[in-house]
Order: structure tokens, then C-alpha cells, then sequence
């Protein structure tokens, strides 16, 4: 299980996030996502901002016309026409599924982000964080784990 930073539009991002959107269309560019994964979203502008994440259920992986035929037996994903040109169909690319997406109690901006990791880029698509690296644990400390205390309290 890795945590997983995906930048994603915020139409996009809020129709997951409030459960609009039960899947995300992605080319394969850094390995596959596994189910599992932490999938952090990081709004691209004008948010500009981490405001929430899901958990990775199943993924598939295969060309656009695959991946189409089996979201045709899932019934309503929230994917629209327009969405499939994403995928190439002469590449393979992914469809995961979203399980139990979650808001930030506090959305964590870009500007917070770079006055605290100078440098701090977000990816063009998405890219695996190492434990052992502060973006790892800012976006832990700032996202993930304020929203599991609060359901404590």
C-alpha cells in the first residue's frame, strides 16, 4: 500500500471527492496504481491545493476500448464520453475504481506546500511518495491523518 499524489482537474476532483465520480481514467505513465493505494488529489488551478483523497479499489489496465467495455458492466461510474479520449487506444492505460473518498478538514495549498519543502512541484500526473520523504509526511500530517482524528472524537 504507497501513498499516491495524482493532480487532477477541480471539476474532476470535486465530482470524486463528493461521490459524483466512482472512477479515474489515467494514462500509465509511472507504473500502475494498486488497489490499496492511498490516492492523495491535488486540485490543479485555480485551487491549486490538496483537498482530499480515496482509496484505490480495483484497478484495470488495458487500451481504451477494454477499459470501456468493462465500465459498461459497472454501471454509472460518473464517466463521460468526452472522458475516454484520456486513453490512448493504441497504449494501455488505467480505470481505478474510487473507494472511500474523503476531504481534507483543511486543504493543504500550494503555497503552503512550497514555504514548506522549497522546490515542492506537483506532478504532472501522478507520482508515488516515499515514506521517507517530507512531502510524504506533510501531506500525512496536514490531510490524511486530521481526518481519521476526527472521527475519534
Amino acid at each position: 500500500m504507497e501513498l499516491i499524489l495524482l493532480s487532477i482537474k477541480p471539476g474532476f476532483g470535486d465530482a470524486i471527492l463528493d461521490g459524483r465520480k466512482r472512477a479515474e481514467l489515467r494514462r500509465l505513465v509511472n507504473g500502475p496504481i494498486t488497489p490499496g493505494d492511498t490516492v492523495v488529489l491535488y486540485l490543479s488551478s485555480p485551487r491549486k491545493a490538496i483537498e482530499g483523497f480515496f482509496k484505490a479499489g480495483r484497478v484495470y489496465i488495458g487500451r481504451r476500448s477494454e477499459l470501456m467495455r468493462i465500465a459498461s458492466g459497472l454501471g454509472d461510474l460518473g464517466l463521460r464520453e468526452g472522458d475516454w479520449s484520456y486513453i490512448d487506444e493504441d497504449r494501455d492505460g488505467m480505470m481505478i475504481i474510487v473507494s472511500e473518498p474523503r476531504r481534507c478538514i483543511k486543504p493543504l495549498t500550494l503555497d503552503q506546500l512550497i514555504s514548506m519543502i522549497p522546490g515542492f512541484k506537483p506532478p504532472l500526473s501522478y507520482i508515488r511518495l516515499k515514506p521517507n520523504s517530507d512531502v510524504y509526511w506533510l501531506i500525512f500530517r496536514r490531510c490524511i491523518e486530521p481526518y481519521f482524528r476526527s472521527l475519534w472524537r
